[in-house]
């Protein structure tokens, strides 16, 4: 397991550094998520040791059976969400992960603002964008103006708990890494804009997965959320329960 989990590591680190090459970015710009949902906590435990910090997962209920992993590993690690959050696993993504990657309402915000503020604790997190306006996603739309967007980051921004510093996406799929160039240029265009409005200085932008991250990187990606590519193909004959919002 440790030598195959090290022979994709390399090879996805060897293609982001060629990405930020042909981009003209330092490599320490951008970050390597590790997307371990539905893997074996001994998953984990190789990739903290072969030196990832940063992990993504999905199901709350899943992770907190392996959360053992997450909590002996050193303390630079990051446990983000990064999926679509039901309201009765809030407080388990309040209690257990140190980021919020998806959050893709004011209603969810408000929710865990009461969740961290009982726990005493704060949680960065990224707003999700529905860059290509998907029905079957979550997360702002961003046609037009994005009114309802900036009207509600406005909103967000009087939190204290939950604290935005950023976007992240999910385009359209396509086979074709090409295909999701205009996506991410636009993400970058958006980070660009709500900076500007707002006075602010956000600059993480997660987009780009296994089929896509290195276009993503081009068009300024900050984190790239790998999963496939790095721990293989996923399992997902999740119960039901877990993919009713």
């Amino acid at each position: 397991m440790d030598d195959k989990v090290r022979e994709r590591l390399e090879s996805v680190r060897a293609a982001i550094r060629d990405a930020c090459v042909r981009s003209g970015r330092s490599v320490s710009d951008v970050t390597l998520m590790a997307v371990t949902k539905t893997k074996p906590a001994e998953v984990i435990r190789s990739l903290i040791a072969l030196g990832v910090r940063d992990f993504g997962e999905n199901y709350p209920d899943e992770t907190a059976g392996k959360i053992d992993a997450f909590r002996a590993s050193p303390a630079d690690t990051r446990l983000c969400m990064i999926g679509s959050l039901q309201s009765r696993k809030a407080k388990l993504v309040a209690a257990n992960f140190d980021e919020f990657h998806s959050l893709d309402s004011v209603k969810t915000a408000g929710r865990m603002e009461r969740l961290l503020t009982e726990l005493d604790r704060t949680m960065p997190a990224l707003l999700e964008i529905n860059v290509g306006g998907e029905a079957s996603k979550h997360g702002w739309t961003i046609d037009g103006a994005a009114d309802a967007l900036f009207r509600d980051i406005e909103r967000l921004l009087t939190f204290s708990r939950i604290m935005p510093s950023g976007l992240m996406t999910l385009p359209p799929y396509s086979p074709i890494a090409e295909a999701n160039r205009g996506y991410f240029a636009r993400m970058r265009e958006l980070l660009d804009r709500v900076n500007r409005t707002f006075g602010l200085a956000w600059r993480t932008l997660s987009m780009g997965t296994s089929d896509d991250f290195e276009t993503a990187i081009e068009e300024g990606a900050t984190i790239v959320r790998i999963g496939t590519k790095l721990v293989g193909a996923r399992n997902y004959r999740r119960p039901a329960e877990e993919t009713v919002k």
